[in-house]
C-alpha cells in the first residue's frame, strides 16, 4: 500500500505540475481536482500547484475514497479544490508598493467566489464579486461545478443573473429534489447537559444541507430548550462546516456569590517592622514607622459587601443553585464606632489603632515595655507615652500629650505638649533637649537644656544645665537638692536646698524673666545694631555718589549701584522701624513681668553664684544660709527663707503621678 500511495502521489505531482503549466499560459482555472488520502495532503498538493496558500483555498469531495480491509482496496479521496482569494503580493516583490486606500488601508485582491447548497427551498447559488484587481468567477466554473454534483434541475438563466449580480446573497435556481445523498446530522448532549453538539455529515452529490429550524428541532426533541445558537447554527450551514462536531447550544454556569470583607485601612499585622534605608544605603533605626497614629473622625476600617450568587441554567433547562455571599460583621472596639451607614468604622478620639480579638480599637496611651532604642525607632504620638525603659542616646520622643519615662533620659531629644516626667533622670551629656508644654519631673538633670512652660520639679540635683520655665523651678525634697552651674532661668521663682557648690561653681540664677521673650530681645537688639551698621555705610556710599552726580551724569555702572542702594536703604529702614517698635513691645512686657519673683535656698547660697532678677544682678561673694533673695527698687535683698506654699504636698504628688 505504500508503494500505492508513493505512485499515485508522483502521477499527481506530473499531473500538477502539467496544470500548473496550463495555469501560467492562461488556459488553467483556479481550481484542480486532487487524490489524497488526507485532506492536509490534498490541499497541499493544490496549494503548490496553485502557487497560493492553503488559507485561500475551499475543498469538495467529489468521491470518497476507502480504507480497504487490512490494507487492501484501500482507495484514495478524489478532492476539488479551489481557490477563493489571492494577495497580489508581485508588486511588493519588485520593489512597489501595493495598493491603498484614500484610508491609507492596504487593498486586498481578492478573486470572486461561489458556492452552491440544494437547500430544502431549492438549489441555492451565492456568487460574491472579486475585491481589489481579483478575477470575476467564471459562470463556466459554476455550470462545471453544478454537472459534477449532478445537479440537473436548475434555471440556467437564474445562473446568469446570480453571476451577474454577484451580490453575495443566496439565490434559488432551482428545485429541490429529495435524494438519499441529503446530509444529516447527529446530535451529542454533554452527562452535565451544559452543552450540545451537532454533527453535519457531508452531502454527496445533488444532496442537500440541513435548514436551521429542523436542527433546532432535533434539538428540542432532545430536551434542548436554552442557549440554543441560533446564529452558529445556520453558520454553520452556510460555511459548509461538515464532519466536525459544533457548539449548537450552551447553559450558564452558576456563578458563585462573593463573600463581604472588612478593609482595614491600618497595619493589622504588628510583627512586621519596615526599616528606613538612607540614600547612601544605610539603615536609619530611628524611623521605624510602629506607630499607627490617627485622629478624631479618621476611617479605620470599610465594609465591601457581599454579592448574591446567579443561578445557573441546563440546556434542559434545569436551574443549578449558586451559594450567595456570606456577610461579616463591622464590630467596633475600645474608642471607635460605626459610621452613620454601618459601613465604616471611625474613631472617637486621637491615639493609635490596633487590632484586637477581631475588634478595632484607638487607645490614648503608647507603651513601650522596655528602651526607646533601634527596636522601636524614635517615637512620635499624638497621644500619651509611657516608656517603661531608658530613652537612649540620639533618639526622640514626641507625645501630643504626657510623656512618663520610668528609666533615664540619655543624649536624646523629649517633646511633649503636656508633661514629662522621668523616674529616674536625665543624663543628657550637654545634648539633650527636653520641651515640654506643661510640667517638668525628673529626680536628676545632668548637662541638658529643658524648656518647660510649667513648673519644673526635681529632687536632687540640676548640674551643669541650661533651664527655661515660664513658671516656677522647685529642687527640693532629696538629699542634695541642689543647683549647681550652668544657667537657670524663670519666670516666677527658683527654690533649692544648695545654690551653687563649695567649690564656688559659676551658676547664673535669673528670675522674673520671660526666657522666650528674653531671648527674642536679645535678638532684635543684634539685628537693630547690625542694621544700624550696616545703614551708616550705605548712607556714607549714597553720599560720595550724590557728590559725584553733582558734577555730572554718574556712569552706568555707579548709577546702577545708586539705584541698590537707594533701595536697600530702605528697606533696612523700614526693617529697622519695625524692629524699634518690637524692641519696644518686648521691654515693656518684661518690665511688666517678676514682680513677686524670688530666688530662695532653704540650706546654703555659695559663692560663684549670680542672683539675677529681672535685669538687677548679685554676684555672691560670701555664703548665704536659709535665705530668699528678691528685688526691691534697684536692688536685689534677702530676708529668712520664705518657703513655697504646699510645697512638700506638690512634690509628694508629682512623684507619685500617673500619666
Amino acid at each position: 500500500m505504500d508503494r500505492l500511495r508513493e505512485i499515485l502521489e508522483n502521477d499527481q505531482s506530473s499531473e500538477l505540475e502539467k496544470n500548473a503549466k496550463n495555469s501560467i499560459d492562461g488556459d488553467f482555472d483556479n481550481e484542480v481536482e486532487v487524490y489524497a488520502f488526507t485532506i492536509e495532503q490534498a490541499l497541499q498538493n493544490a496549494a503548490d500547484a496553485l502557487g497560493t496558500s492553503i488559507v485561500n483555498l475551499e475543498y469538495e469531495i467529489l468521491e470518497k475514497g476507502s480504507n480497504g480491509v487490512f490494507g487492501f482496496g484501500k482507495k484514495p479521496n478524489r478532492i476539488l479544490v479551489r481557490r477563493t482569494s489571492y494577495m497580489d503580493t508581485s508588486k511588493i516583490s519588485e520593489g512597489m508598493h501595493p495598493d491603498f486606500d484614500s484610508h491609507n488601508t492596504m487593498i486586498m485582491n481578492l478573486d470572486g467566489t461561489f458556492k452552491v447548497q440544494v437547500r430544502k427551498a431549492g438549489v441555492m447559488l451565492k456568487v460574491t464579486a472579486p475585491k481589489g484587481e481579483g478575477k470575476p468567477v467564471d459562470i463556466a466554473s459554476i455550470i462545471g461545478h453544478l454537472q459534477r454534483r449532478e445537479i440537473a434541475n436548475f434555471d440556467q438563466n437564474a445562473v446568469r443573473k446570480a453571476h451577474e449580480r454577484a451580490s453575495g446573497d443566496w439565490v434559488r435556481i432551482g428545485d429541490y429534489i429529495p435524494s438519499p445523498n441529503d446530509s444529516n446530522f447527529q446530535i451529542q448532549i454533554s452527562p452535565d447537559e451544559m452543552k450540545a453538539f451537532v454533527t453535519f455529515s457531508k452531502p454527496e452529490r445533488f444532496g442537500r444541507v440541513p435548514d436551521p429550524d429542523e436542527l433546532v428541532s432535533g434539538l428540542k426533541g432532545k430536551n434542548v430548550h436554552y442557549g440554543i445558537k441560533e446564529n452558529v447554527v445556520a453558520d454553520a450551514i452556510d460555511n459548509e462546516l461538515f464532519n466536525m462536531p459544533i457548539l449548537v447550544a450552551e447553559g450558564d454556569m452558576p456563578i458563585e456569590g462573593k463573600d463581604a470583607e472588612i478593609r482595614y485601612h491600618f497595619k493589622t499585622a504588628t510583627d512586621e517592622v519596615k526599616f528606613a534605608v538612607d540614600e547612601d544605603g544605610s539603615v536609619d533605626f530611628h524611623k521605624l514607622d510602629i506607630i499607627q497614629s490617627v485622629v478624631v473622625g479618621q476611617v479605620l476600617a470599610t465594609k465591601v459587601p457581599g454579592m448574591k450568587g446567579k443561578a445557573g441554567r441546563t440546556i434542559t433547562g434545569r436551574i443549578i443553585p449558586a451559594r450567595d455571599g456570606r456577610d461579616v460583621k463591622l464590630i467596633p472596639g475600645t474608642n471607635t464606632q460605626p459610621s452613620p451607614d454601618g459601613m465604616q468604622i471611625v474613631s472617637t478620639i486621637n491615639g493609635h489603632v490596633n487590632f484586637k480579638n477581631g475588634r478595632v480599637n484607638v487607645e490614648e496611651v503608647w507603651e513601650v515595655t522596655g528602651d526607646v532604642d533601634m527596636t522601636t525607632g524614635d517615637i512620635n504620638y499624638p497621644g500619651t507615652v509611657i516608656i517603661y525603659g531608658n530613652v537612649n542616646d540620639t533618639f526622640k520622643v514626641y507625645s501630643g500629650g504626657n510623656i512618663e519615662i520610668k528609666g533615664n533620659v540619655g543624649k536624646a531629644e523629649v517633646v511633649a505638649e503636656g508633661n514629662i516626667i522621668v523616674r529616674q533622670g536625665i543624663q543628657g551629656k550637654d545634648e539633650a533637649k527636653l520641651t515640654c508644654g506643661g510640667e517638668l519631673f525628673a529626680r536628676f538633670v545632668e548637662r541638658a537644656n529643658i524648656r518647660s512652660e510649667g513648673d519644673i520639679f526635681v529632687t536632687e540635683v540640676i548640674l551643669h544645665c541650661h533651664v527655661d520655665c515660664k513658671s516656677n523651678i522647685y529642687v527640693t525634697g532629696g538629699k542634695r537638692s541642689q543647683i549647681a552651674g550652668g544657667h537657670v532661668r524663670a519666670l516666677k521663682e527658683i527654690n533649692a536646698k544648695f545654690l551653687g557648690a563649695e567649690a564656688y561653681t559659676e551658676t547664673l540664677l535669673e528670675a522674673g524673666i520671660d526666657p522666650e521673650a528674653e531671648d527674642k530681645l536679645i535678638e532684635v537688639v543684634h539685628r537693630r545694631d547690625d542694621i544700624s551698621k550696616e545703614l551708616s555705610e550705605i548712607t556714607k556710599q549714597l553720599n560720595n555718589l550724590s557728590m559725584m552726580m553733582a558734577q555730572g551724569p554718574l556712569p552706568p555702572n555707579k548709577e546702577e549701584s545708586y539705584q541698590m542702594l537707594s533701595l536697600k536703604n530702605i528697606e533696612l529702614k523700614e526693617e529697622l522701624g519695625a524692629l524699634v517698635e518690637q524692641f519696644e513691645e518686648l521691654q515693656k512686657y518684661l518690665e511688666s513681668l517678676g514682680k513677686d519673683a524670688k530666688i530662695s535656698a532653704s540650706k546654703t547660697t555659695y559663692p560663684g553664684v549670680k542672683i539675677k532678677i529681672k535685669n538687677i544682678t548679685l554676684p555672691v561673694k560670701s555664703e548665704f544660709k536659709f535665705v530668699t533673695f528678691y528685688k526691691e527698687g534697684p536692688e536685689i535683698r534677702y530676708v529668712p527663707y520664705e518657703k513655697p506654699k504646699e510645697i512638700d504636698e506638690k512634690m509628694l504628688a508629682i512623684s507619685k503621678k500617673k500619666i
